[in-house]
């Protein structure tokens, strides 16, 4: 029995928007989900799909190639006319929050922050004493998701949330979620960073330079 074939997006030639008429190339891999394009394709006809992929449109228009993430997230909310915006963070971050709070409330919008130890409650006081001595146990993303819910806010952003505890607050969260800033402890929070340095790519894949060009 043959091994099923691996997906493999984006392929070299990438004709399916390089192309003038943006078609479907006859040999793209994605032909044999169709079905699950064509479903995809009938769900953003959803009003509240409509009004997210609308505004992300255009603000990407807007963008000079001067506009950072930050910037975006305001301009992104203003487009939707969001008003209440949420912020989980990692205590870590506490500046970081601080300015992205003072930019968001000088732009006229509601400001609603929880750190990660919100609660100061540990791991056996949730049920969970199997992680008791870690120091990400008295990270509370739950909580962070759960006092933003009360506090219904339109949309909540991501300030450095260890990796699964922003799985977790996602799950959790009601109002849509998108992250500003990603925990890397190693690049100043740049996790892509890895990717760029020779010095990097040779430290994640053990081979040289040469052999971690994929594309």
């Amino acid at each position: 029995m043959s091994k099923k074939k691996v997906l493999t997006c984006p392929c070299i030639k990438q004709e399916c928007w390089r192309s003038a008429d943006n078609k479907l190339p006859t040999y793209c891999e994605a032909r044999i989900y169709m079905p699950e394009i064509e479903q995809a394709n009938k769900a953003y006809s959803n009003d509240d799909n409509v009004d997210i992929y609308k505004a992300s449109c255009a603000v990407r228009e807007r963008n000079n190639g001067m506009t950072p993430r930050i910037e975006e997230a305001i301009l992104y909310a203003k487009e939707l006319n969001l008003k209440r915006i949420g912020f989980a963070a990692c205590v870590a971050l506490n500046r970081e929050l601080g300015l992205l709070a003072k930019l968001f409330k000088n732009e006229g919008f509601e400001v609603y922050t929880a750190c990660c130890q919100i609660g100061g409650i540990d791991a056996t006081e949730r049920g969970v004493p199997e992680v008791q001595g870690f120091s990400a146990s008295l990270c509370n993303p739950i909580a962070q998701a759960e006092i933003l819910n009360k506090e219904k806010t339109d949309i909540n952003f991501i300030i450095g949330l260890c990796m699964g505890h922003d799985i977790l607050f996602n799950r959790h969260s009601k109002a849509p979620v998108s992250t500003l800033i990603v925990k890397d402890r190693v690049t100043g929070n740049n996790p892509a960073a890895a990717l760029y340095g020779w010095h990097q790519r040779k430290h994640l894949f053990g081979m040289s330079l040469e052999n971690t060009d994929i594309i």
